[in-house]
């Protein structure tokens, strides 16, 4: 997970930006209306997220007599998500956020929504608060659906609240096969407390990130496999080591736990590879000599 700085905005300046954008000057004056009840929540939600408790926050299935959860999100996709409405600036602002558009829920593919972290479909009074708002891929969002945590063992990671630190715990392992097999897990650091491991386990299972991330080692290997093929023959398997820990060293300087430094360790780190496991990567032939 990437962490991110929270939005600089909060939920008085979504709401008046909705209402402004809104014809029907009923259900405008009702929204506004439900602001001191959205504030109330957004507090709330301030208080509990950074220590993990948002599992706490109280479900209901309206904002006020007037706003249901059913309008409330009517009004986001109408509105504040739409394009060309006063509010949709907002809502960039927030899908915009990540490093080159990265989503920080699985660091991997591209940012293509915003995802409400708390669903809309129970936490309505959330649905315009900015802190409740991560940018998300097309997979996160769709892996993440409406789910209601129901401990503190259940929440997925919040960019805005959770941090990792820099100490490792994306791990990978190399399999013998042919082409060689690359595995992906979780190796919590002593410091971490029981929860946060738990919490790190079912973000990992519910984003599919093993699976992702093999995938894309799978795909690095083939990449690589002509150069590591070339400094094989002319090297042996002390230059193969010796090339699989400088690009180690490139991955990790700039992220430890990224799943690119986590392979090249894992390459680096087995015999089997650096002597022989590189000759069973397939990769089509090379065009040019």
């Amino acid at each position: 997970m990437k962490r991110l700085n929270p939005p600089v905005f909060a939920s008085a300046q979504a709401v008046e930006a909705c209402a402004s954008g809104i014809a029907d000057t009923e259900r405008a004056d009702a929204l506004r209306q439900a602001l001191p009840a959205i504030e109330i929540a957004e507090r709330a939600y301030q208080a509990l997220a950074p220590s993990g408790e948002l599992y706490r926050m109280d479900q209901t299935g309206q904002v006020t007599a007037l706003i249901s959860a059913e309008l409330m999100s009517t009004i986001y996709k109408r509105h504040f998500a739409r394009a060309g409405s006063p509010s949709r600036l907002l809502y960039e602002q927030i899908r915009m956020a990540p490093e080159h558009g990265i989503c920080p829920l699985c660091g991997q593919r591209v940012v293509a929504s915003v995802d409400h972290y708390l669903p809309k479909s129970h936490y309505p009074q959330l649905t315009l608060t900015p802190i409740n708002l991560v940018p998300a891929c097309s997979d996160c969002n769709k892996n993440k659906l409406a789910q209601v945590p129901r401990n503190a063992q259940e929440q997925s990671l919040h960019p805005y609240f959770d941090d990792l630190g820099n100490e490792r715990w994306l791990v990978a392992e190399v399999r013998p096969s042919t082409p060689p097999t690359i595995s992906f897990g979780i190796r919590p650091p002593t410091a971490w407390p029981e929860v946060l491991t738990a919490r790190v386990a079912h973000h990992f299972a519910t984003m599919g990130l093993a699976e992702l991330y093999a995938a894309q080692a799978a795909s690095e290997l083939a990449d690589i496999s002509y150069l590591l093929a070339d400094v094989g023959g002319s090297a042996g398997p002390d230059g193969v080591r010796a090339h699989l820990e400088r690009e180690l060293q490139s991955r990790a300087a700039r992220d430890a736990n990224s799943w690119k430094t986590a392979l090249y360790e894992a390459l680096a780190c087995s015999d089997w590879f650096c002597a022989e496991g590189y000759r069973q990567i397939q990769s089509l032939p090379v065009p040019f000599p």
